[in-house]
């Protein structure tokens, strides 16, 4: 086999995933200086050698697997939804068990991933342990990355009654924790909280309260709320001034 010189797009295509290291995953955009077609080949041959450099993983990406004592490793099927999407252009934010789990609002864990996206993709074909829910945009970030935990935050309020191993004054309570803690932002959770549910926008009040944050931004979500709507969540002990917030 004929050695390619050190200016082709074979070469230039090893270098890079060789520069890139291990457990990566790498497709057509990802060279979007050289010719896509000499890209693909270069991909293509470079999983069919004796000791494949890559591993085709669906048409057009490709992962570098990582070599362990315990043999080498497979690509995360997030890694390759999170892969697909973004050079789509589509932006997410993992929600659902899973997400729920990696907040510490609960101990089970989920095979299932589960999105939420600023646009609906009907698309992506990945087996059944993907799922994705178009959400509308979230005008005050431009990148949902930005507030990924704080979204997070927001669908397990939205979620109370359904979070496995968690009692809602469970959730709220270690979401209190989180905000106390720093490790999720109040400002960017009641700011996002204007575009949910009353329900919703009530809990992120009656939280900040809890923690002496008032503001412009809760004084609004305040007064979105329809003065005769109470929710009936028995969290008194999690939300001690629930009740300037209807929520019994």
């Amino acid at each position: 086999m004929r050695k390619p010189s050190v200016n082709s797009t074979a070469t230039k295509v090893r270098r890079l995933i060789l520069w890139g290291g291990e457990d990566r995953l790498w497709s057509y955009p990802d060279f979007s200086k050289l010719p896509t077609l000499a890209v693909a080949a270069a991909l293509s041959r470079l999983s069919k050698l004796p000791e494949p450099l890559v591993v085709r993983v669906r048409k057009g990406i490709y992962y570098v697997p990582k070599k362990t004592r315990f043999g080498t490793t497979k690509p995360d099927l997030a890694q390759v939804v999170e892969h697909v999407m973004r050079h789509r252009g589509v932006e997410l934010s993992p929600t659902g068990v899973a997400a729920y789990n990696g907040l510490g609002l609960t101990t089970q864990v989920s095979s299932k991933i589960k999105y939420r996206l600023r646009r609906p993709d009907t698309t992506v074909r990945l087996g059944t342990h993907f799922s994705a829910s178009s959400v509308r945009t979230y005008p005050p970030y431009r990148k949902m990355g930005v507030a990924a935990s704080e979204l997070i935050a927001l669908d397990a309020l939205k979620d109370l009654n359904k979070i496995p191993d968690a009692t809602p004054a469970e959730t709220v309570g270690r979401i209190v924790k989180h905000v106390s803690s720093g490790r999720l932002s109040f400002s960017r959770l009641a700011r996002l909280a204007g575009h949910e549910s009353p329900r919703v926008r009530a809990l992120v009040g009656a939280i900040g309260d809890r923690l002496g944050k008032k503001s412009r931004v809760t004084a609004n979500l305040k007064k979105s709320l329809n003065p005769l709507t109470t929710f009936n969540l028995n969290l008194s002990e999690a939300l001690p001034d629930g009740a300037d917030w209807h929520i019994r």
